[in-house]
């Protein structure tokens, strides 16, 4: 179905000139208003609203040590960037991870057994969205560890109201080394929800976390938390059911 303006679809034929399908096109025609009525609100796409979500901001180290992180707060750890490179051990250019890596992901760093960066989002500009029940959102981010050591990353999203208690929380990961078949590098997760009225911020953390070795090798890059419309109530349920009627008088006029 191809939405278009809804006075590109008034017909201006006589009823006798009509084809036989046309008693499906006012169907169309309110199934395509509800589409787009559903995406008004979201004209703006915001894209990734994290800052330095792919560790490209700034040089990353060669062999591990701890480099600052533009973007991030870290409150706990040795967090760094460290380069796609053979010479450090962790994560090279040809292992499993993002397609477009660039030069440097994020590392737990040296002689720590767990390391915290955080971000706060100020959600204010979608208010209105956020009080109406259409604001949702993705948190994505490719997340992954060393060889058989299950050091982990995990990365969440706490949405805060206006004084800063939590409203809810969510998170994916972790990424353990059973999931990579004990092989170094980083796996895609993501996940979808809503956001809660009253939320007037989003608190970001990625938590890296050592199990196993000397070296914090929690990894992650590219990642991403975005804005997603949420459709009104029965607004899905109505195109799912305006789908299959239409569907189903299609069939009929080919029989």
């Amino acid at each position: 179905m191809v939405c278009s303006h809804p006075s590109s679809i008034v017909a201006r034929r006589s009823a006798s000139a009509r084809p036989p399908g046309f008693r499906t096109r006012p169907l169309a025609a309110m199934l395509c208003a509800l589409a787009l009525a559903a995406m008004a609100p979201w004209a703006h796409a915001t894209g990734n609203l994290l800052v330095n979500g792919d560790a490209e901001s700034a040089p990353g180290s060669d062999a591990g040590d701890v480099v600052p992180v533009p973007g991030w707060t870290v409150t706990a750890g040795n967090f760094t960037a460290i380069t796609y490179n053979p010479n450090f051990g962790g994560v090279e250019a040809g292992s499993p991870g993002p397609v477009d890596r660039g030069l440097n992901y994020f590392g737990g760093g040296p002689s720590i057994e767990l390391s915290v960066a955080t971000q706060t989002i100020d959600l204010a500009f979608a208010a209105a969205d956020i009080a109406s029940g259409q604001a949702g959102f993705e948190l994505s981010g490719w997340l992954g560890g060393f060889s058989s050591q299950d050091d982990n990353a995990v990365l969440s999203a706490t949405f805060l109201d206006g004084t800063n208690n939590a409203l809810s929380s969510f998170s994916i990961g972790p990424v353990l080394a059973a999931d990579r078949e004990n092989v170094t590098g980083l796996l895609f997760r993501s996940l979808t929800g809503s956001i809660p009225a009253g939320t007037g911020s989003a608190l970001i953390t990625l938590t890296l976390t050592r199990l196993q070795g000397s070296y914090d090798d929690g990894y992650a890059d590219n990642l991403s938390f975005s804005l997603q419309p949420v459709p009104e109530p029965g607004t899905s349920g109505l195109l799912l059911g305006g789908a299959a009627v239409l569907a189903f008088l299609g069939r009929r006029r080919h029989a």
